[in-house]
């Protein structure tokens, strides 16, 4: 047996303390970002994460992203929506997930350069290990395109899903090497409990990856590679396991389906595998040969980006190719089909380079192949098969210096620095909703979407002027947007511009009929207008596309009290409330309509609640006093 020199910075201590300093230094600026985009929806608006009792039953958490979503409502039950906690828990993931491709990095280079697995195998890459596990893992956590997984908060749907993910795959092959005794050159007495535990922790993780986000059905294609290419590639060892390894991928389809179609109510695969990205959409449907003649470009990108990650954007704004020989498609295939042929290659002679490469085509499958998803591109799609590109560098830089180790470690040193210094740049731009959409329209000024964000974000900050700028410019490129004739219609309504709002209220309509906020928010407009019969009207078909839309009961309440209609608009504000327990108008409404019924006990309930909520709402002090 050949054993690993331990020297001082080789050693497992230094590497532990190495990951974690170059994670907070790196990410020690994002501590106190503003949420943006998806972190609205997902959590500052998101009731369900606001009672963790939701989460103390298998009905909650046995759904999908149901685990992360899970850690979601611990962060709110401890620190309510201060981002300071949110920011804390995806950078402790981010090291943890760093500690993890450390280990599994010291799992598959021990397999695949010990003796007894090559007769190639050099022993000056086996003394090599520690420093290859420890550069592949700084890789990891330096790169710059995992700042979308790790800085945007939403997306810790993606680093929690490849930490459990991970972990099934480092369970599973140290079972597998107990099993073998591959370690020690020769098969060896079992310890049947020991490899009992690692097969069950393997289970258990990768139905936790599963359980964090979708993207995890891949794990059997993992299991199986890490198999061949590691522990046993004999036609002989393979007859004897493959019944069990049919057993078990069957048994992992069954769990994906019944997660899938019984917990979500159906099979909508497109749907299921979204990203949470409800306000960038494409207009109508993306076939399946579409989509796979996208994702070889898509795939060509995501690979360029991780050699040279430059130009990094939330919103690419990517267009769906028409087919095969739609712009560079058949060259970008041809690419893809080359690298897949070197991981052929190099299964016998360096497997470390075919598991890697197969590594990233099969974590990047479930999203990049022929299930239609909403967006062709997105960077945080790349966390989990960045492991397989930092096994290849590291390999392949640590192959180039067999002999001279200084200018390997002097090189990964450089490397890391470089990457980490962008992703500390990169990190600013995620500081709040500005800076994140001004950086994607300075990189693409023709991207309508971006725009239209970019205008929402200054709205939101009181800038109504700019805003109206930007929305304007959306629909010079792209009149057909129905999401920013609506935030058009809302900024001029804020200025007082209710004819005109009205206007694109009624485009915003004619384009998407089903938008429950734009019927809505027309309804406001025509009760400011004095039409209120017809702006409840509007407010009703909100309430069939949407029916626990809080803003539209409590919205449709006002209406009614104005008609005078007091236990119809009674029954919306208590509608709303059961919707949004923390609605401050709407306990302030249901409290001044209480008050004109007499019913003073209850009004004063609602005033005080609506003084927990904000101490210092002077017209609930003044109506409570």
């Amino acid at each position: 047996m050949i054993s690993i020199p331990k020297g001082r910075l080789s050693g497992p201590w230094p590497a532990y303390i190495l990951i974690v300093l170059t994670v907070v230094i790196i990410y020690g600026n994002t501590f106190h970002h503003k949420f943006v985009f998806d972190d609205i929806g997902q959590i500052t608006n998101n009731r369900s994460i606001r009672d963790l009792n939701h989460y103390f039953s298998l009905d909650r958490l046995f759904t999908p992203r149901g685990v992360v979503n899970f850690t979601f409502a611990l962060n709110y039950h401890f620190g309510a929506l201060k981002v300071f906690g949110y920011h804390l828990v995806n950078i402790v993931i981010h090291i943890l997930n760093g500690l993890l491709v450390y280990f599994l990095s010291l799992t598959v280079f021990r397999c695949a350069f010990h003796p007894s697995q090559s007769s190639k195998a050099n022993p000056s890459t086996f003394s090599s290990i520690p420093w290859m596990s420890l550069f592949a893992a700084l890789i990891f956590v330096a790169h710059p395109i995992q700042t979308q997984a790790v800085t945007y908060t939403v997306q810790r749907y993606a680093s929690m899903a490849a930490f459990f993910y991970m972990a099934s795959v480092l369970f599973y092959l140290k079972g597998r090497l107990k099993q073998e005794g591959v370690n020690e050159g020769k098969p060896s007495k079992e310890n049947k409990s020991q490899v009992f535990v690692f097969y069950i922790l393997s289970s258990v993780c990768g139905m936790l990856a599963f359980l964090s986000k979708e993207n995890s059905a891949s794990l059997p294609g993992i299991i199986l590679l890490v198999e061949y290419l590691l522990v046993d590639r004999t036609w002989r060892g393979w007859k004897k396991r493959l019944p069990w390894f049919a057993v078990a991928v069957a048994l992992w389809a069954f769990f994906v389906v019944a997660v899938l179609i019984f917990r979500k109510g159906g099979a909508d695969f497109g749907a299921l595998f979204e990203d949470v990205s409800g306000s960038i959409n494409v207009a109508g449907r993306v076939g399946r040969w579409q989509y796979l003649c996208t994702q070889f470009n898509v795939i060509v990108i995501y690979i360029r980006l991780l050699f040279v990650p430059i130009k990094q954007n939330l919103d690419y704004a990517y267009a769906f190719k028409k087919g095969f020989f739609d712009g560079y498609t058949p060259l970008a295939f041809l690419f893809l089909a080359g690298l897949i042929g070197i991981g052929i290659r190099e299964v016998k002679r360096r497997p470390v380079i075919s598991l890697g490469i197969f590594w990233f085509f099969i974590t990047l499958s479930v999203e990049s192949s022929v299930i239609p998803i909403r967006d062709a591109i997105f960077e945080h799609r790349l966390y989990l098969p960045m492991f397989g590109f930092s096994l290849v560098v590291s390999t392949v830089l640590f192959s180039m210096f067999l002999t001279k180790r200084f200018w390997a470690v002097l090189l990964s040193v450089i490397i890391v620095i470089a990457l980490g210094t962008a992703a500390f740049r990169r990190n600013n731009v995620w500081r709040d909703d500005i800076t994140l959409w001004a950086d994607v329209v300075s990189k693409n000024p023709q991207n309508w979407r971006g725009r239209t964000n970019l205008g929402l974000a200054m709205r939101t900050e009181g800038w109504t002027e700019l805003a109206i700028e930007q929305y304007l410019k959306a629909l010079r490129l792209n009149p057909e947007y129905a999401g920013a004739h609506l935030n058009l219609a809302n900024a001029l309504r804020d200025l007082g511009q209710t004819e005109k709002a009205i206007a694109h209220y009624r485009e915003a309509l004619r384009l998407d009929p089903d938008s429950a906020f734009a019927h809505n928010n027309l309804g406001v407009a025509l009760v400011e207008r004095g039409q209120t019969e017809k702006g409840i009207e509007h407010y009703l078909v909100a309430l069939r596309i949407k029916p626990d839309y809080a803003s539209a009961h409590n919205n449709l309440g006002l209406a009614l009290e104005k008609q005078g209609r007091l236990d119809e608009a009674v029954a919306h504000y208590r509608e709303a409330l059961q919707i949004t327990p923390y609605y401050l108008s709407a306990h302030y409404n249901l409290g001044n309509v209480l008050l004109k019924q007499g019913k003073l006990d209850q009004a004063i309930e609602q005033y005080r609640e609506v003084l927990k909520l904000n101490p210092v709402n002077a017209d609930a002090q003044n109506n409570l006093g």
